[in-house]
């Protein structure tokens, strides 16, 4: 378990039953002295039973207790509680720090597990195959599509990445075939992405969504969904900026399976990208002078 095992269990709990959850509770507020704990022993510290224990350890992945407390004992000097809750007021740089590094770590870890080896060769493969490729994000996801635009758009893909509904349909209706529409949203919810979708569906565009991991209307709706980690977002914490994150991250990843498929061609466009800012940077500086 390549993820802290104390922000696999804080996670897991709103899934667990009623007693596992108790366990999980208990675990969370005293995990060390949990390492010298018999199953029955945590069962009577926890109000449950040793079955519930056993079942616990086997609902967050864990093969039984005997392995949960090598995992739990060898994780002990690394991993403090404290780090896996929201931040406080006035907290200290190193704490914060601590705590996102160890959340983007687990989420990054959860998001490469969500992400299917077999629908990301497929989006980039209409990628390539695509004339045109609509993104359509609003606020932050927005910040994404603008990601997706600034990747391939370098490499030579006409991108059109849009906020605007009206303006994108417009466009998308022209499109030709084999064109890609890309909804981001990480709720799924969004009600633009979620019209367009349709719209786009309707169009006969190749729909791809992007969102959490999760059911929700949008990745329904879409031909391929690529999901990413559920941060379980709430105000003041790290997930809205680590959702984020595990989106860029899953760009990223779409981006570099794509630069696989015409490699020599989009290297030598990468090239000829860079020389051309480089060129544009001197002419400034000579301008200024």
């Amino acid at each position: 378990m390549a993820q802290p095992l104390l922000l696999t269990i804080k996670n897991a709990l709103p899934n667990l039953t009623e007693s596992e959850r108790k366990i999980g509770e208990y675990i969370l507020e005293h995990p060390k002295e949990v390492i010298q704990m018999s199953a029955s022993t945590l069962a009577a510290a926890s109000g449950t039973s040793p079955a519930g224990v056993i079942r616990f350890c086997k609902s967050i992945g864990v093969k039984g207790f005997a392995e949960f407390k090598l995992l739990l004992s060898a994780q002990s000097t690394t991993v403090d509680p404290a780090t896996l809750t929201d931040f406080s007021p006035n907290e200290q740089i190193s704490d914060i720090k601590t705590k996102m590094l160890g959340n983007t770590h687990y989420y990054f870890e959860k998001t490469n597990e969500s992400l299917k080896d077999d629908l990301l060769n497929a989006v980039a493969d209409w990628i390539v195959e695509a004339p045109i490729v609509f993104v359509h994000g609003i606020g932050a996801s927005y910040l994404v599509a603008s990601d997706i635009k600034q990747k391939f758009s370098r490499v030579g893909k006409h991108v059109v990445a849009l906020q605007d509904a009206h303006e994108l349909v417009a466009s998308m209706s022209i499109a030709s075939e084999k064109a890609v529409f890309i909804a981001i949203s990480n709720s799924g919810h969004t009600s633009e992405g979620r019209i367009l979708m349709a719209q786009a569906n309707d169009m006969g565009l190749r729909t791809v969504s992007l969102t959490k991991d999760s059911q929700n209307p949008l990745n329904t709706l879409a031909q391929i969904a690529l999901t990413v980690a559920d941060t379980e977002e709430a105000p003041l914490r790290s997930g809205a900026t680590i959702s984020l994150l595990c989106h860029m991250y899953a760009i990223d990843l779409l981006f570099y399976c794509y630069m696989t498929k015409q490699y020599d061609q989009n290297v030598a466009y990468l090239n000829k990208t860079r020389q051309a800012t480089e060129s544009l940077e001197n002419r400034t500086n000579d301008f200024k002078k």
